[in-house]
């Protein structure tokens, strides 16, 4: 129905933002990125969604349209609710998401609020086609930082079986380490596995 609000920026924070259009103020739920993007500008485009419910009419607004696309996915995905995408984009800028996605890194993915390890390994199975065939151009210092996620965690769960621990067990404890270097992978996971 909208396709993007351009106007004057009247209100903004890190939740939402109100866009002043011919004297009507449009209120958008936004992500962390978008507000960093916009806030502070006397004029503003964000490119909206709008979520219809029996009982609500919401409109998400985006500061690019790039990261539109990347929550049009997140909710079509079983369990990925707006609010779920809207946490998911602001802990993650569009192509560090879509680096994440084609790394399989779900552990990067579930750093968002409310996202489990298994919400965050199915985004990425459900995904990782999809965003392969989009003409995305992936930074390289966000395909590095997920290839480097991805080889931290295989070596912390390398070492956590050879000190006797089930790769299962190893890999629970891992997807809910927060660290980003093998070390601390092994510390944080070692603390999890010794008190259960």
């Amino acid at each position: 129905m909208y396709a993007y609000l351009s106007g004057e920026l009247a209100q903004c924070d890190l939740q939402s933002a109100v866009v002043d259009c011919g004297g009507v103020g449009y209120l958008c739920n936004i992500t962390a990125n978008t507000y960093r993007e916009i806030s502070g500008k006397p004029r503003v485009t964000l490119y909206t969604y709008l979520h219809v419910k029996e009982d609500a009419l919401t409109l998400y607004g985006f500061a690019d349209e790039k990261e539109k696309q990347f929550f049009l996915l997140l909710i079509s995905i079983s369990g990925v609710g707006p609010k779920g995408a809207l946490a998911i984009l602001s802990e993650l800028q569009p192509d560090t998401f879509a680096a994440a996605v084609l790394a399989e890194d779900h552990r990067q993915i579930s750093r968002a609020n409310g996202v489990g390890p298994k919400l965050a390994q199915r985004i990425c199975l459900e995904l990782k086609d999809k965003i392969s065939k989009l003409d995305l151009k992936v930074s390289p210092q966000a395909a590095a930082q997920a290839a480097a996620d991805k080889e931290a965690m295989e070596e912390a769960a390398g070492v956590l079986m050879a000190l006797g621990y089930s790769k299962n067990d190893a890999t629970k404890a891992l997807e809910k380490c927060t660290a980003d270097n093998t070390n601390d992978l092994v510390r944080q996971a070692l603390r999890m596995l010794s008190s259960l």
